[in-house]
């Protein structure tokens, strides 16, 4: 099964003409970078064997025409059109030749301002960032698959309200993951329970905005789809490694990178599960993967072809480089600690100091061979000479782990047994090696038979498929179910403790999603974005399961229920609301009947010329014969809420992406009418546990982890924050 996997990525990602292995991809790679036989002889081996990849974009266009070699970018916008309009160019470059974008839209007036030139108004970032959203839409990396963005803005910002509401509708802005640059100002004026307190006045609406208006909308964002994102900016500064060269207020999309403007940085991961043998990490194996791999990092600087000028002189002027780690968890399992102790926090900084601080040494060697980077004069390491001014992170590695067969990034395991997808008719059950061959030998006791040993194993994977924990199996030894806890089985206290202990021997920044339960609430949340501060984190990431109308990763699937029909008769007289809405093609009013407060029949008619009478009949009916059999409403306005129509997406007047989804936005406002009134206002209320987030490439669920909030496919390696 493995090796179906990793051929439909192959196939999918690296394979260039004339390969067909993936030893064919590492030999091409490790020949476009490598000086010499030997150098080239040792990145070959360390991606042959699994021990150290580097990031996508590398393994797919070394050595090709192509050639661009880094995942990170980010990119000035400034406040003027044409440089507004010079940064959306250079982000569909990027985005063309396989990276990601990240803007802070903070240079940007606010809206209402005034624009001398034309003696209008500013619109504002927001609507920057639609247009930046939209031109992402339309353009695939090296025809393979849509780039993706941060969108930043600064908490000081006027219009820091409307940004973080921009993505309160889920599926709007979705080719970026938007975050919110904080400030210890801010942080310490909530810290001090200031909420009342005057953050701002809005220089042309004249609004107050306070310290709580701000906080709440942010912690409200996260409780309900997890965004927005949280970058810490004095934090982040605080270890800037070039200081001379300007503050750092952008990261990629992701979260682990903050750059400043123009910089890219070439990422790539060593799998510690690799390093564990005979139940104890080979620290001196690790070292030397570690030396190979911040060497082949540095030749990928050299040997690469950058998008534009800008990201090239600013890029070897730091020649930063981001060394990270995946297989941790794996790791831990092998060695039989638990992810969520003190032990395994422990453990985890050791190695985390381990790899840094042999790449550091590693850079002084080579800056003693090839020189030092160029801005290394005035930045903070002082006379000791360096290669690279920063040199690891701990990034997202969607694909690459999978590739390796190890755990993501330093997440924890979502769970030992699910469903993978391989084709539109075949799903397979995947089982964790390392889970499956310790629940064999905790069960296989002496003198229990083999049918009775597998019967109970049968029992151990069936239950974790369903539910994705081995917790509530009393009969399993406590020390089995210690090591063995899920992401979900582990609290966000300690899911914030590891990514803070991580973060102390981090150059730059870690990609991380903090998960919380479905019931967590909007004061876990709060009490988790300050908790992360204190602990010196950079940024961060929450999701709350269920939070989104889709799921994480895929449990086994349950037998749909049957619609119950209600048996219920239409009183004569029903409360309802008709609502004269605007579609791409015509005018529509939509009447929205209750019973007993929920939606219970729809009739649609339309208005002048355009449109379709008789099928705005059918639809109507159609709805109210599935209310009427149990349905329920949010179902229709999920679904409708997936209809695009181009006459819709073309007229700016209209209210929804089509007649469809103008129809599902009424039937939301009526059942919400007695606190939503307009629908300017509306937005998807309760959605909880229906559907999926798929795959656009194969159809499998998203999985929500390692900071990125657009998914990553656990089945072909599709990221939505490539």
């Amino acid at each position: 099964m493995t090796d179906s996997i990793t051929n439909s990525i192959l196939s999918a990602r690296y394979l260039r003409s004339g390969e067909t292995t993936f030893e064919d991809v590492c030999r091409r790679v490790a020949r476009a970078l490598g000086k010499d036989e030997s150098e080239t002889a040792a990145y070959f081996e360390e991606m042959r064997s699994l021990r150290f990849l580097p990031n996508s974009p590398t393994l797919m266009n070394a050595g090709t025409d192509i050639n661009q070699l880094s995942a990170c970018f980010t990119l000035l916008v400034g406040d003027s059109l044409p440089e507004i309009f010079d940064a959306l160019k250079w982000g569909a470059l990027i985005h063309k030749s396989g990276g990601g974008t990240g803007y802070n839209f903070s240079n940007i007036r606010p809206k209402d301002a005034p624009v001398l030139s034309t003696e209008g108004v500013a619109s504002g970032p927001v609507s920057f960032m639609n247009i930046f959203n939209e031109a992402t839409e339309v353009i695939k990396q090296g025809g393979r698959r849509r780039g993706a963005n941060m969108g930043i803005l600064n908490v000081w910002h006027p219009d820091i309200l409307e940004f973080i509401r921009s993505k309160t509708e889920e599926g709007r802005v979705k080719n970026f993951n938007i975050s919110v640059m904080m400030n210890d100002a801010f942080m310490e004026a909530v810290d001090a329970g200031e909420m009342e307190k005057v953050w701002m006045t809005h220089p042309y609406s004249g609004e107050e905005v306070r310290v709580g208006d701000i906080w709440n909308t942010v912690i409200d964002g996260i409780w309900k789809n997890g965004e927005p994102g949280v970058l810490f900016y004095d934090e982040i500064n605080r270890y800037n490694p070039t200081p001379h060269l300007g503050d750092i207020d952008t990261t990629n999309p992701c979260g682990e990178q903050p750059l400043l403007h123009f910089e890219s940085c070439v990422l790539g991961s060593i799998n510690l599960s690799k390093f564990v043998e005979n139940g104890k990490l080979n620290e001196e194996r690790l070292r030397a993967t570690a030396r190979i791999g911040t060497r082949f990092l540095d030749a990928v600087i050299d040997k690469n072809s950058f998008p534009i000028p800008q990201i090239k002189e600013a890029t070897e002027k730091t020649r930063k480089t981001g060394l990270g780690l995946m297989g941790v968890h794996d790791a831990l399992l092998l060695l039989g600690i638990p992810y969520d102790t003190e032990e395994g926090r422990a453990f985890c900084e050791h190695v985390m100091e381990l790899v840094t601080t042999t790449a550091v040494d590693e850079s002084h060697r080579l800056a003693e061979e090839r020189g030092v980077f160029p801005a290394w004069e005035g930045s903070t390491w002082g006379d000791r000479t360096m290669r690279n001014a920063a040199l690891t992170t701990i990034a997202p590695t969607g694909t690459i782990s999978l590739m390796a067969n190890c755990s993501s990034g330093i997440e924890p395991v979502f769970s030992f047994a699910y469903t993978r997808n391989n084709t539109v008719d075949k799903s397979f059950e995947i089982l964790h090696p390392i889970f499956a061959a310790e629940l064999r030998r905790v069960i296989a006791t002496p003198g229990k038979s083999t049918a009775e040993c597998d019967r109970q194993v049968r029992e151990v994977i069936d239950h974790v498929h369903k539910t994705g924990t081995v917790q509530d199996i009393e009969w399993l030894p406590a020390s089995f179910r210690q090591v063995f806890r899920t992401a979900m089985d582990i609290g966000w206290k300690d899911h914030i403790l590891m990514q803070a202990v991580f973060q102390k021997h981090v150059h730059a920044s870690i990609s991380k999603t903090i998960n919380m339960p479905e019931e967590a609430t909007r004061d876990d949340m709060a009490q988790a974005v300050m908790m992360a501060w204190k602990n010196g984190i950079k940024g961060m990431t929450i999701y709350r399961t269920g939070s989104r109308s889709e799921v994480v990763l895929s449990l086994s699937e349950k037998e749909p229920a049957e619609p119950q029909i209600q048996e219920r008769c239409r009183p004569k007289e029903l409360i309802g609301k008709t609502y004269l809405c605007q579609s791409g093609c015509c005018r529509l009013y939509v009447t929205v009947n209750l019973f007993e407060g929920t939606p219970w029949e729809v009739f649609i008619r339309t208005v002048g010329s355009g449109g379709c009478e008789a099928n705005s009949n059918a639809l109507g009916r159609a709805i109210s014969t599935g209310l009427q059999s149990g349905v329920p409403y949010t179902k229709y306005v999920k679904q409708f809420r997936k209809v695009n129509c181009l006459s819709a997406v073309k007229k700016a007047e209209s209210e929804g992406y089509s007649c469809a989804d103008v129809v599902g936005r009424c039937i939301d406002l009526a059942a919400h009418m007695e606190t939503i009134t307009t629908l300017d206002d509306w937005a998807i209320t309760d959605v909880s546990g229906e559907g999926k987030n798929r795959c656009p490439e194969c159809d499998a669920e998203l999985d929500f982890g390692e900071g990125c909030n657009q998914g990553i496919c656990k089945n072909c390696g599709w990221s939505g924050c490539s």
